[in-house]
């Protein structure tokens, strides 16, 4: 038997930004349990978005605290990760879609964030080999990018390691005891260690972490599918981070190729992160009808991962059931590009019993109570 000031479930990048926040409260031993391989849930799959433009207030508000960390990362952590900031440029094409990035707008504007509309002749300039004709108008963030997950991982890990913190790969947790009403021990691997913290950061795995702690979140697991093609000749520029918004096709560069990403609407709740092939012909017609350029070339490469999706898609961040039980999960696949603003929040929740940023609308009773603000913008 041992024990520990915190114990984190899941070594994905907000688990370890967690820990690695935890640490640099004060907290002498923090224990990571990951079941598998560091960073083999969604932070390997993720395609490493990292964007300032969504349409609630505190989500922008996370982005905003953690964008300039990204910025710094090299600084910080000693990792560089690959943080392009080529831009987001979301495609509106149709009217249902129009006034809630009209509202989207405005709330960026008062909040200071530098992105604006942008009419067909600008997406012009910005992205020439797009089509447009269908677009009735886009938005732009030229802050935005996209960074690699895996450096931003191993620079939590590295630089948490330093202060103290204790990654155990192959640990899945196997329960967590309650008693008087306040967690007193996780059970990780084969041993039993005595805590008075749990924070559950399995990422679409937090609902069946939570159960352990006889808490229900409704946080379901959904596939997502990327695609990286060839290189495509005559075609080596950087490109904005483009989001078709009505389809949810997403493209980017990636490794001298196109990353191309996307959601199956056939698909529901599940663990399955198999690649589904039959999928990719829609995938691809989706793509060369925005960007015909690609049919210059072919796809090189594949995989799936998932979205720890929460119905109004935004996270569970705070306490969630017996005293010293917190989570930091539900992200709704934006855990990467949150996870610096999210693990120095929860950490400041923990160790000084308030956060610097009000986090109520992310606590765990909002969907009992019928409290909640939908994400608009999210694919």
């Amino acid at each position: 038997m041992t024990s520990a000031d915190a114990v984190v479930i899941g070594g994905g990048v907000i688990g370890a930004s967690v820990a690695y926040h935890l640490a640099g409260k004060g907290m002498r031993h923090v224990v990571v349990l990951e079941r598998d391989r560091l960073g083999s849930g969604s932070t390997a799959k993720n395609a490493g978005g990292i964007r300032l433009q969504f349409s609630s207030e505190i989500n922008v508000r996370l982005s905003l605290r953690s964008l300039p960390r990204f910025e710094r990362f090299e600084d910080e952590f000693g990792v560089d990760i690959a943080f392009r900031q080529a831009g987001y440029l979301f495609l509106i094409t149709e009217t249902g879609d129009a006034a809630a990035f009209e509202r989207s707008l405005a709330l960026w504007e008062r909040l200071e964030v530098p992105a604006r509309r942008v009419e067909r002749p600008e997406i012009a300039e910005i992205f020439p080999e797009l089509v447009t004709e269908d677009v009735l108008f886009g938005t732009f963030c030229a802050k935005d990018g996209h960074a690699d997950p895996h450096s931003i991982l191993r620079g939590f890990v590295a630089r948490g390691r330093e202060r103290g913190v204790e990654f155990r790969e192959g640990s899945p947790a196997r329960g967590i005891e309650v008693s008087g009403g306040r967690v007193v021990a996780v059970r990780g691997g084969d041993e039993r260690i005595e805590t008075g913290v749990v924070i559950d950061a399995a990422g679409p795995w937090g609902a069946g972490v939570a159960k352990l702690a006889g808490v229900d979140l409704p946080i379901a697991p959904l596939r997502r599918h990327i695609f990286v093609t060839q290189r495509v000749p005559g075609f080596d520029r950087e490109i904005p981070l483009t989001i078709e918004f009505a389809t949810g096709l997403y493209m980017h560069r990636e490794s001298g190729g196109v990353l191309l990403g996307m959601g199956d609407p056939k698909d529901g709740p599940g663990f399955d992160d198999s690649v589904n092939w039959d999928f990719l012909p829609e995938i691809v017609g989706r793509a060369l009808a925005r960007l015909p350029i690609l049919e210059r070339t072919s796809v090189r490469t594949g995989w799936a991962g998932f979205y720890e999706d929460t119905p109004d898609k935004h996270p569970v961040l705070g306490p969630a059931g017996p005293d010293g039980f917190y989570a930091a999960a539900g992200f709704s696949g934006h855990g990467v590009m949150h996870a610096p603003a999210a693990g120095e929040l929860l950490a400041e929740l923990v160790c000084d019993g308030r956060a610097s940023l009000d986090l109520r609308p992310f606590r765990a009773s909002r969907f009992a109570e019928g409290d909640v603000v939908p994400e608009h913008n999210v694919i």
